[in-house]
């Protein structure tokens, strides 16, 4: 159960932001089917993170030896105290077991369903644990005046968590699909550089197919207690969050 996480290159690419419909209303399709998606890009490896529960590796660890690939498990860490979403993904048996245990602390403080997870959580439990610090969509990121509180903030959690777990830590380049990429991710690799922790590429995909768009929207209806017909602006404003080959993310990045 180790992750090797590999940079973005025609070659070498491989999805680690996967969500699927482990993630309760949030991934819209079947472990299974990212496996099979995943193989007939061309893939050879992916990783599955759903949000704060690992209950969806064993179908992904099956479907992905049919299917000829190298698997690694992990989990997508959502905090309560505004800390932005973690993947996080074993380098070791022993970090397995604490990432399961780091898990388990957050079901034991929530209501049954839910988990809590405060950043605390993660530098208790964090050791062999190779993590991916996934940015929010923050529209000002791009601009060179209203950004510069979201990118202090983010590069003061880069850097704390490379203080705390060395050459595990990146930080991950996610197109946002809105015409401001370009601005945004190149602004993510200098606060990465500041920081000195690598990056890496993700889609932070939702789904195998971009068919499955519409039964993404009726999850985030479901998601938000609003009728489809009224979700407007809750929606995904694109159809682009689903698993792509290595040469369309080198291109997008």
């Amino acid at each position: 159960m180790t992750a090797s996480l590999p940079a973005s290159h025609p070659e070498t690419f491989a999805e680690f932001g996967l969500r699927s419909n482990f993630s309760f209303l949030e991934g819209a399709s079947h472990p299974e089917e990212l496996a099979v998606t995943a193989a007939r890009l061309g893939h050879r490896r992916f990783g599955l993170a759903d949000r704060n529960t690992v209950a969806g590796v064993v179908r992904a660890h099956g479907a992905a030896r049919e299917s000829g690939l190298v698997f690694h498990p992990g989990a997508r860490l959502c905090f309560f105290d505004d800390t932005p979403d973690i993947l996080a993904y074993p380098k070791t048996r022993p970090g397995w077991g604490r990432l399961c245990r780091l898990l388990t602390c957050g079901n034991l403080r929530a209501e049954k369903g839910a988990c809590t997870l405060y950043l605390q959580d993660l530098l208790d439990w964090g050791e062999d644990l190779n993590l991916v610090v996934l940015p929010r969509f923050d529209p000002d990121l791009g601009d060179p005046e209203r950004g510069n509180d979201h990118e202090k903030n983010l590069k003061d959690l880069l850097r704390q968590l490379k203080g705390a777990f060395a050459h595990a830590v990146r930080l991950a380049l996610v197109p946002a699909h809105d015409g401001h990429d370009r601005m945004r991710l190149a602004r993510l690799a200098r606060i990465a550089q500041a920081a000195r922790v690598k990056t890496i590429a993700s889609n932070d995909a939702l789904c195998h197919d971009p068919g499955r768009r519409a039964d993404q929207h009726v999850l985030t209806a479901i998601r938000n207690h609003v009728p489809l017909d009224r979700a407007g602006r809750l929606l995904s404003a694109h159809g682009e969050r689903h698993l792509k080959g290595a040469a369309e993310m080198d291109y997008l990045l």
